[in-house]
Formats: structure tokens, sequence, C-alpha cells
């Protein structure tokens, strides 16, 4: 049997969330049915919060900044929900290299203009060489800013919006926060607000294809290993760049003349019987470390955690496929390696757990064009995602195109009812004159 909904909105992270929760606020969308199709069991995409002891740790989304993301801050701020001040800005240790990474930044800045089209590794080797552009890169902490796609200008920014290293810039100024009780808690109040709405939620629904059948849109999905259709007027896929291709939308090519990539992210979390590294003083510090642990973060005296990306998010993939014991071997023995141990072992591990993003960061690789913040496909289809805006790989840029994307289906909407309208009236005429 075939259902039908007025708008249909495919993902529920919090970029889906936003679209409903917007759309059921508007006028034109209170009366209308919605639903929301995720491939998931759970709401928050790449959004998942878990507890350890008293602590929340986030395997995804971690931080925002109120100057930097105001329209996330304005959520939070709406929800009633706590935040706190994020610990981790403080880089221990590594003083002297970090005060010369600073140095060769800013003296560096005034000369990007002269290469804008070299990546960030020529440019900086240019005036360095390639061996101390190399190390100078890999103190920031982000494997990202070696590749090749990643040119003087998004490596600036990357540097600018970044905790651990914004105080290399003129961002150093700027506050970090975190959700206290997790992000997850957040998105599960968008979802019970629209819930309340009436707005329908379909879990583990995975998308196959889309049809253009006159003026709707046929949608097939496998669901617990049976195939169901839904037909909808309006359509919003507020997916990541990573899951279009996998549809027959033919995407990138019918939607946008740009091309997309992404960048694999780890997280590693490890909790201990005592928080042995207050000794050593780092509490609630991050320390950069030039092996494929790349940032370790020492929260409080609840867990540690080590993020990275690019080649070394890899690394941890690979040795997690060699398995467990493999894994944890590796992580003593870097962990060993960085930390002012004094030669003593470090001590035993009580627990982990760990999250692998293939797809962890998602942009577009021309970045100085003006990107439109959703894509359009010919049959009208609206596409939003963080991918599509200067804040892509934050929670920030989900809910920028996502007001986009609402902004022109609510436009969409107008339109169709000042049509029905003029029909209506026209229709009413006639049957006066008759």
């Amino acid at each position: 049997m075939t259902q039908y909904s007025d708008i249909c909105i495919i993902g529920a992270g919090l970029g889906g969330l936003a679209c409903a929760t917007q759309l059921i606020k508007a006028a034109f969308g209170k009366h209308l049915r919605i639903r929301i199709f995720d491939l998931n069991a759970r709401v928050g995409g790449r959004i998942q919060s878990r507890m350890v002891g008293d602590e929340v740790a986030e395997l995804g989304a971690a931080r925002y900044s109120p100057q930097l993301h105001p329209h996330f801050d304005e959520l939070m701020q709406d929800s009633g929900l706590q935040h706190a001040i994020y610990p981790f800005t403080e880089v221990a240790a590594g003083g002297r290299e970090q005060e010369k990474l600073k140095a060769t930044l800013h003296s560096l800045s005034a000369m990007l203009k002269e290469h804008p089209t070299e990546s960030f590794l020529e440019f900086v080797s240019h005036y360095l060489g390639e061996a101390e552009a190399i190390r100078m890169i890999k103190a920031t902490g982000y494997d990202a800013l070696l590749l090749p796609i990643v040119s003087g200008a998004m490596a600036y920014d990357i540097i600018k919006k970044h905790p651990e290293t914004q105080s290399f810039t003129e961002n150093a100024g700027n506050e970090w926060r975190y959700a206290t009780d997790g992000y997850a808690e957040l998105l599960a109040q968008l979802q019970r607000q629209a819930q309340a709405a009436g707005v329908e939620f379909q879990m583990e629904h995975r998308l196959l294809s889309v049809e253009r059948a006159g003026a709707d849109h046929v949608l097939v999905f496998s669901h617990q290993g049976d195939t169901k259709v839904h037909r909808t007027r309006h359509l919003i896929m507020a997916v990541p760049p990573s899951a279009m291709p996998q549809l027959n939308l033919d995407f990138p090519a019918a939607w946008s003349s740009f091309e997309y990539d992404s960048l694999p992210l780890f997280k590693g979390f490890l909790t201990f019987d005592h928080a042995w590294w207050q000794a050593l003083g780092l509490t609630d510090k991050v320390v950069m470390t030039n092996n494929p642990l790349r940032k370790i973060y020492f929260k409080g005296d609840q867990y540690l955690l080590f993020y990275n990306d690019s080649d070394s998010a890899t690394y941890w993939r690979e040795c997690l496929e060699q398995g467990e014991d493999a894994y944890l071997e590796q992580v003593r023995r870097h962990l060993e390696d960085a930390l002012p141990l004094d030669g003593q072992p470090m001590p035993p591990i009580k627990g982990h757990f760990h999250k692998h993003w293939p797809h962890g960061v998602e942009f577009y690789t021309d970045p100085h064009s003006a990107h439109p913040a959703v894509l359009l496909h010919q049959d009208g289809i609206i596409s939003c995602s963080d991918a599509y805006t200067q804040h892509c790989g934050w929670m920030e840029g989900s809910l920028i195109s996502a007001r986009y994307a609402t902004r022109l289906l609510l436009e969409r909407l107008r339109q169709q009812a000042e049509a029905a309208g003029e029909a209506d009236e026209l229709a009413t005429t006639s049957a006066e004159g008759a």
C-alpha cells in the first residue's frame, strides 16, 4: 500500500529535524502531513552522545562557539538545556613550538594572495622548504591540512575555526561551549516538538530510489527486509553528499556544477581506575602529538580521548581490523610515547569505546566560489547539508542550510496557495455568471 505525505524529509539528523520544526512553525506548514525518514533507528545522524560516569562523551559533534556559530547558540539558548565552557582550549606543553607556529602563520598570511592555486603544503613549502612545512603543519594536529585539496585560504579558515588553533589568529578570544547533558538530548527535544505537531517519524527506512510521477515524487524504501512505497508532493533530502550518489538522482551533475569530497574522522575514548593524568597537570587540557593519536584530551577525572582525521583516522580503523588487542596495544604504545611518563608504564586501560566516521567531514572542493547553501534538482527536490556551507562539519552549517531549504519550500507553498486561491475565485465567478 502506498502512503502519501505533503512533505517528506529524508534524514533525521540536525538538518532534517531543523527543517521539520521550522515548517511546523510556519503558517503554510501547520496543516500539512509531514514525515521524516531515516535509515538509523534513532535520530541525530552524526551527533551521538554517551555518558561516562558523570560526564558526557560526544562521539560526533562536540563543541560550538557563540561567536562562530550564532544559529546553533540560539538553538541551545531556546532549548533551555544546560551548557558549560568547553575545557579543551589550552594546549599542554609545547609552548615554544606553539609560539613559533603562531609567528610563522602570521608571517605567511600576507603572502596567501600570491599563491591562490597552491595547496597549503605547497604554499608553506615555498617559504620554509617541504620538510619544515610538513613538521609545522603537523604541529597543528590536523592532518587534513596536508592534503592537496586544501588550499592556503582553506587551511587558514580551518585554523581560525578550531579551539586548539584559533589562538594563532584573530579569533583567539572566541568562547567555546558544550552541552552538559549531551547534544543527543537537544535532538530528542526537537523530535518531541515535531511529533507533538503531528510530524511522523519512519526510522530504519533506507531510501532506494526516487521517481517523478506528475506533480508528486514516488519514493521506494527498504524497511526490515520489505520494500515500501511512499508518495509525496514535496521532498527535502537532508543527507550528506556522500549518501546522494547511491540514489538514482544523478548527483552531483543534475544538482550542481561543484564537486564534493570528505575526510574520515576517528575518536577513541579510554577509561581507567583512577585519573592518573591529574598528577601530570593534564586535566581538561589537550596534548598535540606527532604520532597517529594526533590530539589527546583529558576530561576531568572521567576519561581521555584521542581525536584525529585523514590518514591517522584510517590508521586506527586498520588497527581495529586487526582485533581489539592489537588496537589497544597500539593505543598504549603511542600514549606512552607522547606523554611525560618518565619511563613508567601507563596504568591499565579499564574500558574503551570508539567511533570511526568514514565521511566525518564533507565539503565542496572549490572554496573560492559562492556555493549555494541548498541544491535544487531539476524535478524540484531540495537538498540541504552542512557540506554546502562554509561551516562544513559543524552543526551551524546544518542549521544554515536547513533555513534556506525551508524558506525555499515555504515560498513554493505560498505560490501554490495563491494559485489555488485564484483558481477558486475564477470558479466562483464562473458559477455566479452561469
